[in-house]
């Protein structure tokens, strides 16, 4: 008896909810942040690098056109940065998150049985998928000549294929006791085959679209003749990309609201994909007529300088916003484990949906809006002091205070005005990439930790 109840007491949770679900997600924010520091920070991380010299020094051997393009690697010049920063880590972890579903949630079932001897399970998963996730970005990027925001594309839609057989399908067609017991290198291969290829087929129908229609083309990245791809080079592929995660969003409302058990697969895994279209396009239209409508302010270097604003249309931060809810409701589902909304049924999945925009939109607000906390958070900031960009515009200030030349405060302000909008544009991209890559993939590794050492 004494034993049976030492053996009852070491299977007992450490934790309870909703602390467990506190410690969880706070790991997961925790060890995300840190890989960005060291990994993707826009000044000193490993894997990219904002600006390639000092600016200041730049501006003035090189002029400052060439010398804001050596200076910066500007994520609009593709022709320089093919691969594109700040795109070019964002599909790796898109990848990343593609290959632990496979691994982990298809092939190993660990939803349904969690992943023993931890933490090496865990990391094993960990290493697996960051290491097929390298491999598939340098097939795309490297030896296809994919560029960053086309791999994005191609991502996002691997994101929302993935998860579906386990979401809505609930392993459907394997959902048999024989099939369950096959071995799981025979069921990876056998949902990243289909998947792979229903997600090059969706790709091909949406890049077919983007540059069939030159409405989405030539319109969006010229005027009258004057060619803007500089500008706006991912706005034709923001825009479905907004639109995937919205139906993501939708996929992932469906998997927590989970109504008609009674239905067989795969009828009912093609009904909840089809309202999970209906609703992630009635959010992506209400959120494109709230946040959509925006402007674009362009620097023209002169002589003399001078700022240019045109109103435009959006679709980054659509998906900037559709990031937040999503997190919000991954992490109740899967930190906290549906907490507390679990103990009254449908409803109480319908009150985490509705619980998570609620939080998901006021950190957006707090982040992104009003005090925009993204840019000290992810230090876009730190682009003007460290650059030299600070140097620049204070220099041309200095001149007008002290030598009395009206053009240097004309130039100063102007450059000011520019430097002050490439920190919020910065800081914001790289919170919105930073949620849904980084965090989202170590929210769904975790889970194949078993929520270790807190579990």
């Amino acid at each position: 008896m004494a034993k049976k109840a030492a053996v009852t007491a070491e299977a007992a949770p450490k934790y309870k909810q909703p602390w467990l679900g506190f410690l969880t997600f706070g790991t997961v924010l925790m060890v995300a942040y840190i890989v960005y520091q060291w990994f993707l920070h826009p000044i000193w991380g490993l894997a990219t690098r904002m600006f390639e010299m000092n600016f200041f020094i730049a501006v003035n051997t090189l002029g400052e056109e060439l010398g804001m393009l050596l200076a910066i690697n500007n994520p609009m010049l593709m022709e320089l940065y093919p691969l594109g920063y700040l795109v070019d880590w964002i599909p790796f972890f898109i990848f990343c998150i593609v290959w632990v579903f496979t691994i982990a949630y298809l092939g190993l079932w660990v939803p349904i049985t969690p992943l023993k001897r931890q933490p090496w399970a865990g990391l094993g998963v960990l290493a697996t998928s960051a290491i097929l996730a390298f491999i598939t970005w340098y097939i795309f990027g490297i030896v296809l000549g994919f560029k960053g925001y086309e791999m994005i594309l191609l991502g996002t839609c691997g994101f929302l294929i993935f998860p579906l057989w386990l979401t809505l399908f609930n392993y459907w067609p394997l959902a048999t006791p024989t099939r369950m017991g096959w071995n799981p290198a025979i069921k990876i291969a056998f949902y990243a085959s289909i998947s792979w290829a229903i997600t090059l087929i969706l790709y091909w129908v949406i890049t077919s679209l983007i540059w069939l229609n030159p409405l989405a083309t030539a319109w969006t990245q010229y005027i009258m003749g004057i060619p803007l791809l500089n500008l706006l080079p991912f706005e034709p592929y923001d825009f479905y990309v907004s639109l995937i995660l919205s139906i993501i969003v939708g996929a992932v409302i469906m998997s927590i609201i989970n109504p008609w058990l009674g239905i067989k697969q795969p009828k009912r895994g093609l009904l909840l994909f089809a309202l999970a279209i209906i609703i992630g396009f009635v959010m992506w239209f209400i959120v494109v007529a709230i946040l959509g409508p925006t402007s674009q302010t362009i620097l023209i270097t002169g002589p003399p300088p001078w700022l240019f604003t045109f109103p435009t249309v959006s679709h980054a931060s659509v998906a900037a916003y559709v990031a937040f809810p999503l997190v919000t409701l991954l992490a109740g589902q899967i930190a906290f484990q549906m907490w507390p909304w679990n103990r009254w049924g449908t409803k109480g999945n319908i009150g985490l949906v509705i619980t998570s925009f609620v939080v998901g939109t006021i950190v957006y607000y707090l982040f992104m809006v009003n005090p925009g906390f993204a840019i000290p958070l992810m230090q876009g900031n730190l682009i003007t002091a460290l650059s030299g960009l600070e140097t620049t515009y204070l220099a041309l200030w200095a001149q007008w205070y002290l030598l009395g030349i009206p053009a240097a405060l004309w130039q100063s302000m102007v450059f000011f005005a520019y430097f002050e909008g490439l920190a919020e544009f910065v800081g914001h991209a790289l919170m919105f990439a930073w949620l849904l890559t980084v965090v989202l993939f170590g929210l769904l590794t975790y889970e194949t930790f078993h929520h270790w050492p807190w579990r």
